[in-house]
């Protein structure tokens, strides 16, 4: 991008913003019952109000109830770009589709990018993406295991908000379940039970 560090990070965070509001209105559009039961399949001790969780617990439930549907239902993310198609600025439009886009893995920090950011390599599906996160960009060291999604904006990908660190042992055993079945993989990351799985696992990260 033709852009220096200091407009990449101006940019990465009017895209953080927009991410905020898209999923704050997404999650207004579902019922309370939905968020209720992503709460209590994690495990999460919440009542009907969600008074009783933490902000950064309830973040992982919240990211399943937008990013995830039940069998023959329409993911939340999905139907709010049905509703703003069209309706959005340029930046806007970017990252609407770039959260409608995101695809969840497991991927493993390799580093700084040499503009800005991170460059992570996606340990499932294979390849790298260049991530602007200023959380990560401070904790994330070279070789942190991570579960996220990743939804790439104008070159550069942001996350969905909540990461996951895990550690060399979940994604060894990630990599031989798949071993090789791309097929495989893509239903596998696809599943909610396999996202429930590795936010149980991890640690929150705010970007």
């Amino acid at each position: 991008m033709d852009l220096n560090a200091e407009e990449l990070w101006e940019m990465y965070r009017r895209c953080a913003a927009l991410r905020v509001r898209m999923q704050a209105e997404a999650l207004r559009a579902l019922p309370p019952d939905r968020v209720l039961a992503e709460c209590k399949a994690l495990g999460l001790a919440v009542e009907r109000e969600l008074y009783q969780a933490d902000e950064g617990e309830l973040a992982f439930a919240y990211d399943l109830a937008i990013y995830t549907a039940p069998p023959g239902r329409s993911r939340a993310i999905d139907r709010l770009a049905g509703r703003l198609a069209g309706r959005s600025g340029e930046e806007a439009a970017l990252v609407l589709n770039a959260l409608s886009q995101a695809w969840m893995s497991v991927f493993r920090v390799l580093g700084p990018h040499h503009e800005a950011g991170l460059l992570l390599e996606d340990v499932v599906l294979g390849g790298e993406a260049w991530v602007l996160d200023e959380a990560l960009a401070d904790h994330a060291a070279p070789g942190t295991v991570l579960g996220l999604r990743l939804g790439r904006v104008a070159g550069f990908a942001i996350t969905t908000g909540v990461v996951a660190v895990l550690d060399d042992a979940l994604a060894a055993q990630v990599e031989r379940l798949v071993d090789g079945d791309m097929a495989l993989a893509e239903e596998m990351l696809a599943s909610p039970r396999f996202v429930r799985t590795i936010w149980q696992r991890g640690l929150p990260f705010r970007g």
